[in-house]
């Protein structure tokens, strides 16, 4: 399915009589400025208490255009298509955009041009009885994080896509609709709420990976997360404004207390190859879609993209908004955790690894168009796996940022000290993700410190409050193997070399200090 997205930068001076189609991008936010102060009027209550518990700062890229901006832009018959609080422009159609040139309050004007986006698919004995869809979660250790008690509970994470047909027909899907843990739906194409006609039902299938709920048939990753599903891909037509759209549903996302964004599109080439994106377009800060994404991610969500489904083609590079540097972009492995070859490769155009990380998308069991349990091959579907999962971890840690939860994930990956362009930092493990945040004390008197953690040849046992102290220490694998023993004499910290293979190991301390935690060995 091909979608048309690009940007074209010109100069205000140059004559575009035939170019209907525009931003209009503002100077300044004008009277909204004085919103900053009663943020309740823009922002709900749960974006407001995210934000806090994140510590960050509402400012003006959250207040939305100024209403005499908008008053004097529909004053001169133009009409708005689409707008951006985030990024202060408008999306306007007029027969004569230099006119708008002339309005004091605006800075410049952009005309996109048509390229395609492709929806990254191809055609193609537990607490929770996963059915179909349990080699796929036990292949990221998630069932771990869900024996632990996290399956979302409070978490609310936005599906941006296409349409979601099927989810109404799915017995799979019952949970949700009948839970009230669907929050909302738009659908930023028509304007209303309807995201399940029209559009086709690939948003379905990616929404049933994570909140499908029918024990012994398919249980999603994250059962009891709550969602708001946003249709802005247009299945029917090629026109640029559907990046407009996702910029749009991600301010919504935003503003409604959103935790995390799963998306399955990949802009790549084009209708013209002359309008192709080159390879350089890939640097993390080009294309409009991956500047939302990571605008997205500097409020605290955390955006979960698929990688593409290039990696055998001409073009096998990742696509945007994958390429972001706050982006975790997901590839696929099979189902025995080799690498899809349709999967996009990366590094991005700037050298970063690219994609994240990989879960199984060859294939993936899911719910389809008529509400059946099914299965399909696609990035778009390897992205929700590790979306709801993370989810998970966001329930866990409800005060860290999307970009520390996606940090958690990638230190956790199987190839993170050695990463490669097909699989970036490899398969997660989402039990070991879970311990990272920093030591995690399972026991302890906490009159001590112990890091770094992670740690790569030495840890620091800080004793603060007693100046000698003795004590036993033993270290065990994931295993529960004793690697090593050692009788400790210090006066206040000491540094224990380690000498370990990468990997999660449980220490233990008895004496005049007591504690047990958890430690990552890179």
């Amino acid at each position: 399915m091909h979608k048309l997205l690009f940007l074209l930068l010109i100069g205000l001076g140059l004559n575009a009589q035939s170019n209907t189609s525009f931003r209009l991008y503002l100077k300044d936010k004008g009277s909204s400025v004085e919103l900053l102060e009663t943020p309740e009027e823009f922002l709900s209550k749960e974006a407001i208490a995210r934000r806090n518990l994140q510590g960050i700062e509402i400012g003006k890229s959250d207040l939305p255009i100024a209403p005499e901006y908008r008053q004097a832009i529909k004053e001169l018959n133009a009409e708005i298509l689409a707008y951006s609080r985030w990024f202060n422009y408008l999306y306007l159609q007029h027969p004569n955009p230099e006119i708008f040139a002339e309005l004091p309050f605006v800075e410049r004007i952009e005309y996109p041009r048509n390229h395609h986006s492709h929806l990254s698919k191809l055609s193609a004995a537990d607490s929770l009885d996963y059915g179909f869809g349990r080699g796929q979660i036990r292949m990221l250790n998630g069932d771990k994080l869900h024996l632990e008690g996290y399956t979302g509970k409070g978490v609310t994470i936005a599906v941006i896509d296409a349409g979601f047909y099927g989810l109404q027909q799915a017995p799979s899907m019952d949970s949700l609709l009948q839970s009230g843990r669907l929050l909302g739906t738009h659908n930023f194409i028509s304007g209303d709420t309807n995201v399940f006609g029209g559009y086709g039902s690939h948003g379905n299938s990616v929404l049933s990976i994570m909140a499908a709920n029918h024990p012994d048939t398919l249980v999603g990753t994250a059962p009891h997360a709550n969602y708001w599903l946003f249709t802005t891909e247009d299945i029917s037509q090629e026109t640029p404004i559907e990046m407009d759209y996702w910029l749009m549903a991600a301010e919504f996302a935003d503003s409604v207390g959103v935790h995390l964004i799963n998306t399955s599109v990949s802009y790549t080439t084009f209708d013209n190859s002359q309008n192709n994106f080159s390879y350089s377009d890939l640097d993390g800060n080009t294309t409009l879609i991956t500047k939302a994404a990571d605008k997205a991610a500097s409020k605290g969500i955390l955006v979960v993209s698929s990688a593409g489904n290039n990696g055998d083609q001409a073009w096998q590079y990742i696509g945007a908004p994958a390429d972001g540097d706050s982006v975790l972009s997901v590839g696929a492995v099979s189902y025995l955790g080799d690498y899809a070859q349709f999967s996009s490769r990366g590094p991005s155009f700037d050298g970063r690894v690219k994609p994240d990380v990989a879960a199984q998308g060859s294939p993936t069991t899911l719910v389809d168009g008529a509400g059946i349990v099914s299965f399909d091959f696609g990035t778009s579907y390897s992205a929700p796996l590790i979306a709801g999962l993370a989810a998970c971890l966001m329930e866990a840690y409800p005060a860290k940022e999307g970009e520390e939860i996606a940090d958690y994930i990638r230190q956790s990956a199987h190839l993170y000290t050695s990463p490669n362009d097909s699989l970036g930092y490899g398969i997660p493990n989402f039990e070991l993700a879970l311990s990272l945040s920093e030591p995690k004390l399972i026991m302890a008197d906490e009159e001590f410190k112990v890091y770094p953690n992670p740690a790569l040849d030495h840890l620091i046992i800080d004793a603060q409050k007693n100046t000698e102290w003795q004590a036993t220490l033993m270290i065990f694998d994931l295993n529960g193997q004793l690697v090593k023993q050692e009788q400790i004499e210090a006066f206040n910290a000491y540094r224990l070399n380690l000498n370990l293979e990468p990997g999660l190991y449980q220490i233990a301390l008895s004496g005049d200090l007591n504690g047990t935690f958890k430690i990552l060995v890179k």
